[in-house]
């Protein structure tokens, strides 16, 4: 289906035979959004890419691609044309490769979703001369995911430095983010999800703990979440001083990950940790309650198979004052929760506990006063002690108002 909205628009959906543009005498040239989806046959959207000169190169601000499995390269002027700031690829399995020399000026956007042969972003081992600068990119938000091929994201090793999101998803074979490079000055959203082999996320953070030498003089890094990267076993070294970070979340990766020598950053809002015992030891010690601006926890206790109360009790532990969500899931020799550790957590809204068998008891009523919500599951023990009316521990959990077990 062909369909111009306006002069503006320029979508085509679902034909089946279209090999090239000019078949139909069709062209991108004078329309500023442009949708191509479900055309298998499609190898090029240029008509004569000689005659696509700078001073014809279109006014296109958003181009999304979609189920066209033999397009195989993109415009190769598209690193020269000036308005587009929105590119979203899926499902082109000949694209071996974004650009070939650097990013579109204006770029801002770029989503690439289940282009399974794409290898690399931008490869600019044999442009030199056009080499892209980091500096100079205006990209800000980059999504790519389901990518088994995809080994780096620039062949030269580092990407623009005015990025503040990056999120990146089943990529296989991808070892490293910025190969030698620093992590984007400006980044404030980074979000790993199962990369198997990835070791290393940026050269800087593992070399130095001092900001003014690794060149992150203002970390703007909000959010932190890496999930399944098994390889993955070092948190950099200088996270305590990423004042901006609010949002840590570690699941699933390397079970010899540990926590970093300095500690965490203070003032996180938010923490979830999952199979990482070393560092569920660590924090024990180091103390929960130094997290002073803490509002959610989420503890998974794969691997603590000696932890069987929480917080730890023979320690003395205590949990912020500043909390309103807790998650407790996995603790297989977990008996009871301490409740000295839930002392003054006046704040507390929401408490869940998952995958507990041998959890028999929950903190004292006193505090648990300010709950609204209770959720237990997968812990027959503690489920048979709360049942309505008539369990042993029901009367520490009658008054809240919303309870699921």
């Amino acid at each position: 289906m062909l369909r111009f909205a306006n002069s503006e628009t320029f979508q085509i959906s679902g034909s089946k035979e279209l090999g090239s543009l000019s078949q139909n005498g069709l062209s991108i040239v004078g329309h500023r959004f442009i949708t191509i989806r479900n055309c298998p046959q499609l190898v090029s959207l240029e008509t004569e890419e000689e005659l696509l000169q700078l001073d014809k190169i279109p006014g296109v601000e958003s181009l999304v691609i979609d189920s066209c499995e033999r397009l195989n390269r993109l415009p190769e002027a598209l690193h020269a044309f000036p308005f587009i700031t929105r590119i979203q690829l899926e499902s082109c399995p000949g694209l071996v490769c974004f650009a070939e020399s650097n990013f579109p000026p204006a770029l801002k956007e770029l989503r690439i979703r289940n282009c399974v042969n794409l290898q690399y972003l931008v490869d600019e081992r044999e442009n030199n001369n056009k080499s892209m600068s980091s500096n100079t990119c205006l990209l800000e938000r980059l999504e790519i995911s389901y990518y088994p091929s995809l080994i780096w994201l620039s062949s030269r090793g580092d990407i623009c430095n005015r990025l503040q999101h990056l999120q990146i998803m089943d990529c296989l074979k991808l070892s490293s983010l910025f190969l030698n490079a620093k992590l984007p000055v400006m980044l404030k959203y980074l979000d790993i999800r199962t990369c198997p082999v990835l070791e290393c996320i940026a050269q800087d953070f593992l070399e130095t703990t001092d900001l003014e030498k690794s060149g992150l003089l203002t970390p703007n890094l909000r959010v932190f979440a890496i999930k399944n990267c098994e390889n993955f076993g070092v948190l950099p070294k200088c996270i305590n001083n990423f004042t901006s970070l609010q949002e840590l979340k570690v699941s699933y990766c390397s079970v010899d990950i540990s926590f970093p020598e300095e500690g965490f950053p203070t003032n996180l809002t938010s923490l979830a940790i999952s199979n990482a015992p070393k560092i569920y030891t660590s924090l024990v010690q180091w103390g929960f309650n130094k997290l002073t601006s803490l509002q959610e926890l989420e503890i998974s206790g794969e691997g603590c198979s000696s932890v069987t109360s929480f917080p730890e009790e023979g320690i003395g532990m205590t949990l912020p004052p500043s909390l309103t969500f807790i998650s407790i899931k996995n603790f297989e020799n977990l008996v009871f929760m301490c409740s000295k550790g839930f002392q003054n957590l006046t704040s507390l809204q929401e408490l869940r506990i998952y995958g507990c068998p041998k959890l028999t008891s929950l903190p004292e009523k006193d505090m648990l006063l300010s709950l609204e919500r209770l959720s237990i599951q997968r812990c027959p023990s503690l489920e048979e002690g709360c049942s309505r009316g008539k369990g042993r521990e029901w009367s520490k959990i009658a008054h809240i108002p919303y309870v699921e077990i």
